[in-house]
């Protein structure tokens, strides 16, 4: 059907609708044709003075979208009127999600690790603490003794203070979620944790960015959750 004998036809109803490259088309039947002649049109080539629109809405509310479905008499592909773009594979769509995954794996392995030399660098200082406290003769005079006293009290301070900053934050020590930096599901339990980004505390300490599971967010800041999962949807 050429677009010069296209001209004497009149349209009898649309059956179909979809859009390419920003580009809505519908699916015309052709008065006194069969489906299998229908073309795919541009929007605007509809009149828009006619029902057809709104009936095509209307029977697809009512029915589906394959209302005008029949065996015997199947409409053309779009792709036979307008170039499609490709679409991606199934299989690529894997690829790109599992090196998605692995990126978060790694930097969660990374977040461990950082831990894991935090602990460690504590447990050194307290030694260092014992050490330095160990040299000190508790038998001295008074004037000593209270000297000592107050070289211990400075150390332990100072060691509680260490401990303070590099502590993790958390619900349990009071403190509140400045936002959340990003959300991974584990694949063993199916538990979803969140990367928290706490705020600074009353003393002026800024708490360690830590892991904190689903249910005690939503338990302890359901609004900083909603917040979070509206930014990635929208």
């Amino acid at each position: 059907m050429n677009k010069i004998k296209r001209k004497l036809f009149s349209m009898e109803a649309i059956l179909d609708s979809r859009t390419i490259n920003d580009q809505l088309y519908f699916l015309v039947k052709w008065a006194g044709y069969p489906i299998s002649q229908s073309t795919w049109e541009k929007a605007d080539k509809v009149p828009a003075d006619s029902n057809m629109i709104s009936e095509y809405k209307m029977s697809v509310q009512m029915l589906g979208k394959t209302f005008y479905f029949d065996p015997l008499d199947q409409p053309p592909q779009i792709e036979d009127f307008v170039e499609v773009p490709p679409q991606k594979s199934e299989l690529s769509t894997f690829n790109t999600k599992l090196s998605e995954f692995q990126h978060q794996i790694n930097n969660l392995r990374d977040d461990v690790r950082f831990i894991l030399q935090s602990q460690l660098r504590l447990v050194k200082e307290l030694k260092m603490s014992k050490n330095v406290l160990h040299h000190y003769d508790l038998q001295r005079s008074p004037a000593s003794q209270d000297k000592q006293q107050s070289i211990q009290s400075d150390i332990m301070q100072q060691y509680q203070q260490s401990a303070l900053i590099n502590y993790d934050g958390s619900f349990e020590q009071g403190d509140k979620v400045e936002k959340i930096g990003r959300a991974v599901q584990i694949k063993k339990n199916k538990n979803k944790m969140y990367y928290i980004l706490w705020k600074r505390r009353s003393n002026g300490q800024i708490p360690k960015n830590s892991w904190v599971e689903s249910e005690k967010m939503m338990e302890n800041d359901p609004v900083k959750v909603c917040q979070y999962l509206w930014n990635k949807l929208y």
